[in-house]
């Protein structure tokens, strides 16, 4: 699936909240970018246009992130939008494309830099998006089957394949083993 993204504006932070919607509409749900292209231009005008190719069968969330900043000097500009950019990347982001622009104003010598990333997020199992209902239907089938002994479960292990805390587990396992006893 191809899909062309494109905002231009005299207002950078319009152009960005643009970009943002129409990634959020033509984006699919799921899916991997397989390929890309960023453009940037700036001037009077900010352009972007991203192309970006997707794989729907891979279990992946495909997303952008897009970020300004303005300071005194071209250096310092594009530090700062390197550190708000690394504050938006988490662990689990593959990056798949990224481009970077940079424009001095001709009067008031005030640089903007202008950021594009593009990448995948692996979608988390179903396993891991039960909700609670869900979860504590397994849970009391777990427990049906030890005879309603919690000491014969690993509660760190179904933490863990829950995707929750040991704490959320307990609780889980007190209100199933209250609904028995009534």
């Amino acid at each position: 699936m191809l899909v062309i993204l494109h905002s231009e504006g005299a207002n950078v932070r319009e152009s960005i909240k643009n970009l943002n919607n129409l990634a959020q509409r033509k984006f699919p749900p799921r899916g991997k970018v397989i390929t890309s292209k960023i453009k940037i231009s700036m001037g009077a005008f900010l352009s972007i246009s991203i192309m970006a190719v997707f794989d729907l069968g891979e279990p992946y969330k495909p997303g952008i992130i897009v970020d300004y900043t303005v300071s005194g000097n071209k250096e310092k500009a594009i530090e700062e939008l390197q550190e708000k950019l690394n504050s938006k990347i988490t662990p689990d982001m593959e990056i798949k494309d990224f481009s970077l622009e940079t424009y001095t104003t001709p009067v008031t010598r005030r640089t903007y830099a202008v950021a594009v990333i593009l990448y995948n997020r692996p979608v988390k199992s179903s396993f891991e998006e039960l909700k609670l209902q869900n979860r504590r239907k397994i849970l009391a089938k777990l427990l049906e089957l030890v005879n309603f002994n919690p000491k014969a479960l690993n509660i760190s292990e179904l933490a863990r394949m829950f995707g929750v805390s040991r704490d959320t587990i307990y609780n889980d396992i007190q209100q199933i083993l209250k609904g028995q006893e009534s």
